[in-house]
């Protein structure tokens, strides 16, 4: 396994520092917990909080701990002694699989990084090995207050859903062939805590609110500092199970409340490109398929499989190609092959690529090939073979280009799209509809203008401009 499959999907340095830290939770952690018969009474409130917005009830109660502020990062931080000499080769392999896809330059250590984002970022966590939740410090501040809420809508998740155990059953999965299984789980368990934390923070009063702005100011600037060590896709990685999965949670509430919820809990799609598109969920509009692996020569060495998966092609193709373009291209996802190896000393992959329609395959081979001409010298192939593509590229080494650096944009720019569809699903509009009005106008004008919610207030030629779009997805 190279980073838990992390060539695959969003998951990246997060799966592994989890692993690392957590474990993967299942029946053996689980079989050994103890839950106390009370809850703590400065959780009780919060435990009313969480159970009234997911509209589920707790089975039992979780252990929460309060660890000093040192105590606490030796929990989040792993030691590097701890590394075997397997997992220092996969972290190698995995830079050198990103700085072939363009994502990274120079010399990189994930371990590190990935200790620095999960590290400094965390005030609290639940831990699906054993059952509990840690709290950073000796007391709720009002900084840790909805942070505890979103793990303990994980501690209700897991007793009601088995999250652990299926995240264990996939991670094992991930260790014999890279799925999106595993990632796109992982998103929405962390999209619906985020959902709920949100839920809580629009509930306090405006004063309430800016309690726990001022208390969260020392640990974001501590996070900020170390984020600021890190290559930004390895924190767009970290962060963007968040960002896509609620995206996508919030997309099916708006479609059918928490009952939608649950379901899509129970039965997650197995593909990512639902978290670039929720739409494809709520319109049952997945059906990829699966092209043959790529061969490799007889002499290079296989060390992962699997699926590529769409968010990773997004992110690969939006460092070198506008956004918009970017995402158009992998809307047309329809499925891959991949295939990781090392060819005389260096890092390669080989990716069969289909589209969902002989355009969307032609359209990314054109992307493909303005991917491969904008770094002059790039060690990468595409071409056309039968109905399909097969892309090639090895790690340009440590003094290769990476790109614009632009990862956190893009997939700003593929929420921003799902959260335009959700303003109109909830507005009453189809789900078709929905889907289509948000896709032109995110084409059409910048996330910043999109955002600001005075934007074409007192303009009649952008009123004009989106009347005449909506008129378009009406008939289409």
């Amino acid at each position: 396994m190279v980073l838990g499959g992390v060539v695959v999907m969003v998951v990246g340095v997060a799966l592994v520092v989890w692993v690392l830290l957590h474990g993967t939770g299942g029946k053996d952690a689980s079989a050994g917990a103890r839950y106390p018969s009370t809850w703590d009474p400065r959780i009780a409130p919060y435990v009313k909080i969480v159970e009234k917005e997911r509209g589920l009830t707790f089975f039992h109660p979780v252990t929460v701990r309060f660890l000093p502020d040192a105590e606490f990062e030796k929990t989040v931080r792993a030691d590097e002694s701890d590394l075997s000499a397997d997992d220092r080769r996969d972290l190698d392999r995995s830079a050198g699989l990103f700085r072939a896809f363009g994502l990274l330059s120079g010399k990189v250590d994930l371990f590190s990084a990935g200790n620095e984002v999960s590290g400094s970022g965390t005030l609290a966590y639940y831990s699906f090995a054993d059952k509990r939740v840690t709290i950073r410090g000796d007391h709720l501040s009002p900084a840790v207050r909805p942070t505890l809420v979103h793990e303990l809508t994980h501690a209700l998740q897991d007793q009601h859903f088995a999250v652990g155990d299926r995240l264990e059953v996939l991670a094992k999965k991930n260790d014999k062939q890279s799925t999106g299984e595993y990632s796109v789980l992982d998103a929405i368990i962390e999209g619906d805590a985020e959902r709920t934390e949100d839920s809580y923070l629009a509930s306090l009063t405006p004063g309430e609110r800016d309690k726990i702005t001022t208390s969260r100011q020392a640990q974001e600037s501590r996070a900020a500092d170390s984020y600021a060590k890190v290559p930004q896709v390895i924190v767009t990685l970290f962060t963007a199970p968040y960002t896509l999965g609620e995206a996508l949670v919030q997309a099916v509430d708006g479609d059918g409340g928490n009952a939608a919820v649950d379901r899509l809990v129970r039965d997650a799609p197995t593909h990512d490109a639902s978290l670039l598109d929720p739409f494809r969920v709520l319109l049952s509009d997945q059906d990829p398929q699966t092209p043959p692996e790529p061969a490799i020569g007889g002499s290079d060495k296989r060390f992962d499989h699997g699926e590529f998966g769409a968010v990773m092609w997004y992110l690969m193709l939006a460092q070198r190609l506008p956004l918009t373009d970017a995402l158009t291209v992998v809307d047309g996802w329809g499925g891959d092959s991949y295939v990781a190896y090392e060819h005389d000393g260096a890092t390669c992959a080989r990716v069969d690529y289909r589209g969902q329609t002989d355009a969307d395959t032609a359209r990314m081979l054109g992307a493909l090939q303005q991917w491969i001409g904008a770094v002059p010298g790039t060690p990468a192939s595409v071409h056309a073979e039968g109905a399909d593509l097969l892309f090639e590229s090895c790690d340009p080494g440590t003094g290769g280009t990476v790109g614009k650096q632009v990862s956190e944009e893009a997939v700003a720019l593929a929420v921003s799209r799902t959260n335009i569809g959700i303003t109109v699903l909830r507005a009453g509009a189809p789900d078709q509809y929905a889907r289509c009005i948000s896709d032109q106008l995110i084409h059409t004008y910048s996330v910043a203008q999109l955002s600001d919610p005075q934007f074409g207030r007192n303009d009649p030629s952008v009123r004009d401009r989106i009347l005449g779009m909506a008129a378009t997805c009406r008939t289409s």
